[in-house]
């Protein structure tokens, strides 16, 4: 029998098993913490890791709020695309400033992020990408049109 991580003929599942692996790898959880937090026997888990099971779409959805990914990252894709009218939240440091033992702490965390917004909105349109490959795609654009007095506007932030 041919394994799972080796059969060409799934490669979703290839794919799928490395990235549950990675993330939990990257949490430091076990398959019992994943398979307690998803409520679904821990093999369930290790099936998935192993590419032998697919989860269900149900357990896809908790997997993407476990691992705060979306589906799209899960199965392996790198480019994103985002609804019109969403937001980017930083959540950590949401989660940060809801954890401020008074205001003095709330201050201070947002003095340590001055300039960093807790939100942004999302133009329509938008698709999220790896840093590496924004910069590749702006860089590209930006070589063509290297007279503009505005070029430099694709490499910074709007402020």
């Amino acid at each position: 029998m041919v394994e799972p991580e080796s059969n060409p003929s799934r490669p979703l599942a290839r794919i799928l098993s490395t990235r549950l692996r990675e993330l939990r790898a990257r949490q430091g959880l076990t398959q019992e913490q994943v398979a307690q937090a998803l409520q679904v026997h821990e093999s369930a888990v290790s099936r998935w890791e192993n590419g032998s099971r697919f989860p269900t779409g149900e357990d896809l959805l908790g997997l993407s709020q476990l691992f705060r990914v979306s589906i799209d990252t899960l199965f392996g894709k790198s480019e994103q695309c985002a609804p019109a009218g969403a937001v980017l939240l930083d959540q950590a440091l949401l989660d940060r400033l809801e954890r401020a033992a008074d205001t003095a702490e709330f201050d201070r965390a947002i003095a340590e992020n001055h300039g960093q917004a807790l939100w942004l909105p999302v133009p329509e349109g938008s698709v999220l990408l790896p840093i590496a490959e924004a910069m590749r795609r702006a860089h590209h654009v930006a070589d063509r049109h290297r007279d503009s007095k505005f070029v430099d506007r694709l490499f910074r932030p709007r402020r």
